[in-house]
C-alpha cells in the first residue's frame, strides 16, 4: 500500500458567485523512480474556463521517499447551476514494469449562484457614466501639446520665409581664428595665474614656459621648434628677417635657463623665475611688431 500513488484534488470552496474565480488544487504522490504523465488541461474544463494555471511543482525528500507533484488551476464560469468536476485521470508506470496504470481523483461538486434580485422593488433606470474631475496633469498635458503645435507651425513658417527670400535656414557663427601671438600671450597669462614656481614646481614652470614659446615660434616661423634643441632654435631665428639681436638674446636666456633647470637641476631665484616669464612675453610682443614692420616694407 505504501507504493500505491495517492491523488488529491481540492476546491477552494463548494459555493461561488457567478463570474467569480475558484482555485482547484491538484496533487499526485507516488514512489521515487515512477514515470507520470501529468494531465493536460485545455482552456475549458467541462462547464468551467481555465483562467490561469501554475507550473507543475515537484517536492521530494530524502532518497527513497515518495515524490509529490502539484499544480493549481483557477476556474470561472458565467452560468449558474450545480456542476460536477469529473474525475481527473493520472497515467503512470511503476518501473521496471512497463504497464500503464491510471489513478483518478474523486468527482467534486460546485454550486454557482446568481446575484439575488428583489423583484418587489421597481426597476430603476441605468445610471449614466460618472464624470471624473480633470486632473492638473491632464491640463498641463494639453497645454504642452498646444505649445508643441505652435512651435512646429512657427518653424515651418520660418523655413518657408527663408526659402522664399533665398536665405540660408541656419547661419553658422564663424569660428574666431586667433593668431599665433594671441594664443601665446593667452597661455603665458594663464601660466602667470597658475603660480607654479611659487608652489615649488620650478621644473614644471620652466617646461610650460618654453613649451609655449616653442609652439609660438613653430606657428609663426614655420620650422619645427618643438622638436629642435635650444641651439637649433636660436640658429634658425638668427637668420630670420627682422630679428633684433636684443630680442634674440632674451629668448636665448629663457631657453638656456629652462635647460639648466630641467637637466642640471638649477634652482633659480624668484626674481629670475619672474624675469623669464616677462622676457617670454616681451619676445612675443617684439617679434609680432617686427613682423608687421617687415610686411609693411614689402
Amino acid at each position: 500500500m505504501a507504493q500505491q500513488p495517492v491523488v488529491k484534488v481540492k476546491l477552494d470552496t463548494n459555493n461561488m458567485l457567478i463570474g467569480d474565480q475558484v482555485g482547484l488544487q491538484l496533487q499526485f504522490t507516488g514512489p521515487e523512480g515512477m514515470e507520470l504523465l501529468w494531465p493536460n488541461f485545455p482552456d475549458t474544463l467541462d462547464k468551467f474556463m481555465v483562467v490561469d494555471r501554475s507550473k507543475v511543482d515537484t517536492l521530494s525528500g530524502k532518497p527513497g521517499d515518495p515524490v509529490t507533484l502539484s499544480q493549481r488551476l483557477v476556474l470561472t464560469t458565467f452560468d449558474s447551476g450545480f456542476y460536477t468536476i469529473p474525475p481527473i485521470p493520472f497515467y503512470y508506470r511503476m518501473l521496471p514494469d512497463t504497464t500503464i496504470r491510471v489513478a483518478q481523483s474523486l468527482p467534486h461538486y460546485l454550486a454557482v449562484h446568481t446575484v439575488a434580485v428583489d423583484t418587489t422593488q421597481p426597476i430603476k433606470p441605468i445610471k449614466g457614466p460618472r464624470r471624473v474631475p480633470v486632473t492638473l496633469w491632464e491640463v498641463i498635458r494639453w497645454i504642452l501639446l498646444g505649445l508643441a503645435i505652435l512651435l512646429v507651425i512657427a518653424v515651418v513658417i520660418y523655413i518657408l520665409k527663408k526659402r522664399k527670400n533665398k536665405e540660408p535656414i541656419f547661419r553658422l557663427r564663424p569660428r574666431v581664428q586667433l593668431k599665433p601671438h594671441e594664443v601665446a600671450l593667452q597661455k603665458l597669462e594663464k601660466l602667470r595665474i597658475m603660480k607654479l614656481w611659487q608652489q615649488g614646481k620650478i621644473k614644471e614652470y620652466h617646461s610650460e614656459l618654453t613649451e609655449i614659446l616653442r609652439q609660438y615660434i613653430e606657428d609663426r616661423y614655420s620650422f619645427p621648434a618643438l622638436e629642435s634643441t635650444t641651439a637649433e632654435i636660436l640658429h634658425d631665428l638668427l637668420e630670420t628677417p627682422g630679428m633684433v639681436r636684443e630680442t634674440w638674446d632674451e629668448l636665448g636666456q629663457v631657453l638656456m635657463l629652462a635647460d639648466m633647470v630641467k637637466f642640471a637641476k638649477e634652482q633659480p631665484s624668484p626674481q629670475r623665475n619672474e624675469d623669464a616669464l616677462e622676457k617670454g612675453i616681451g619676445f612675443v610682443n617684439r617679434t609680432t611688431v617686427a613682423d608687421v614692420q617687415v610686411e609693411n616694407e614689402k
